[in-house]
């Protein structure tokens, strides 16, 4: 082999192993820059679909209000950024997550084990759980969880939440009705239309003390579910920055104030047609 064939070659190799090196850290850059971008531009992008009371709600004149938005708003201060949020349908937050339409999802989104496969997780925020809302029609008839799993009840669920997965699983006897909304599907039940929504219960429980004459909880939980907030599985500096920023934040005592302003004092309530 001549020495400028030889050299050749080995120029080829060389250039070779640094392209491959070069993709192999493609991974490594891409899991900083989304913090770095967050911090650069002074922007945390957040996918939510309003309407989950008290945790993300949308005022009349379009402000976003609720427990969600407390945290995620002081987490972005945290990282001298400003929280924007972009009001997006359930059924399509995670494949817009996937297009970087956003950051990060805050929408009281249930850490399940099938979501893990496509988002990363932060740690639990909030451990909630499914209840079962019943019209007061129904009062002699369901008493209890087994009582759902029943030839003509109706169950109304709104589409693609975990309570949509559990009763097509848990209560096959049933009749599913798909909703797009919580609201619409609350409202239902309240109007005799269908006659059990299940979903998450914070929602569930100011909804039935707003309508006590219209429907009832039943005292059994169905689930108990943790609440996170999901980013793409890239993102581990972000969600590893989130994870920080909750520790302190509870230890600040401002997550336990937020819990009472959103849930006990309401001061919403008076200023938001949520419950029809």
């Amino acid at each position: 082999m001549t020495l400028r064939i030889f050299s050749a070659r080995l120029s080829k190799l060389l250039g070779s192993l640094y392209l491959s090196a070069a993709v192999f850290m493609l991974p490594v850059a891409a899991k900083a820059d989304a913090l770095a971008d967050v911090k650069s531009r002074k922007e945390l992008r957040v996918g939510l679909d309003p309407g989950f009371i008290p945790f993300e709600m949308k005022t009349p004149k379009g402000e976003m209000i609720g427990f969600d938005i407390d945290m995620i708003s002081a987490f972005a201060a945290s990282l001298g950024a400003k929280a924007s949020f972009v009001d997006t349908r359930w059924e399509g937050i995670i494949p817009a997550l996937m297009a970087k339409k956003f950051d990060l999802i805050v929408s009281g989104m249930t850490i399940t084990e099938e979501r893990k496969r496509t988002v990363l997780f932060s740690d639990p925020y909030y451990t909630a759980g499914l209840q079962a809302l019943v019209s007061s029609k129904k009062k002699d008839v369901v008493k209890t969880v087994a009582d759902l799993n029943r030839v003509g009840l109706n169950i109304a669920v709104k589409v693609g939440t975990t309570g949509d997965h559990h009763v097509g699983k848990s209560f096959p006897k049933a009749t599913l009705r798909k909703l797009d909304s919580e609201s619409d599907c609350a409202n239902a039940v309240a109007l005799g239309k269908v006659d059990v929504f299940i979903y998450d219960k914070p929602y569930l429980e100011l909804f039935a003390s707003r309508n006590s004459n219209k429907v009832y909880l039943l005292k059994e939980n169905l689930t108990v579910e943790d609440f996170g907030v999901a980013a793409r599985k890239s993102e581990t500096a972000l969600i590893s920055s989130f994870n920080a920023f909750l520790k302190s934040w509870k230890a600040s005592g401002a997550y336990e104030r937020s819990i009472k302003t959103h849930f006990v004092d309401m001061p919403w309530a008076s200023s938001l047609p949520l419950f029809k």
